[in-house]
């Protein structure tokens, strides 16, 4: 029973920081991105480096970036993510939440029908802060 309970409670707060990630990708403020990470991200999270895979399908064409080791400051670098988050998802809706033991899929879809899905992993011990993100863009359905 205790362990029913838990797993509930777990899953009310994933999708309560899915919903405020929503909320803050909708902002153009970057301190309030900040925030949202020093608030919601573990401290590894916080300080593991960025790495951005860009896939691109068309003509069967894939590119790759690899991970950004410059010196900037860490909080620099999570902000220049939500911006690029903001600019694609910016005006978005949530289209689902599908949680799955201590990841949640968070599916977006912005007003010119692109959709992204945001891949939340959390810690699995309270207070579940996310503990890795990844997001997948995928086509525009019109």
């Amino acid at each position: 029973m205790l362990t029913s309970f838990a797993q509930e409670s777990m899953e009310k707060v994933m999708e309560k920081r899915a919903r405020e990630m929503h909320r803050v990708i909708g902002l153009t403020d970057k301190d309030q991105w900040k925030k949202f990470v020093q608030e919601n991200y573990t401290q590894a999270l916080i300080n593991k480096p960025m790495q951005a895979r860009i896939q691109t399908s068309e003509d069967g064409y894939t590119s790759a970036s690899s991970a950004e080791t410059k010196a900037v400051d860490i909080l620099e670098a999570k902000a220049s993510m939500f911006q690029q988050l903001h600019n694609d998802f910016g005006n978005s809706k949530i289209i689902s939440l599908n949680p799955m033991g201590e990841k949640m899929d968070m599916v977006l879809r912005n007003n010119m029908g692109m959709t992204g899905t945001f891949t939340l992993k959390f810690d699995k011990a309270s207070p579940y802060k996310i503990d890795g993100l990844g997001v997948e863009v995928g086509e525009v359905n019109r």
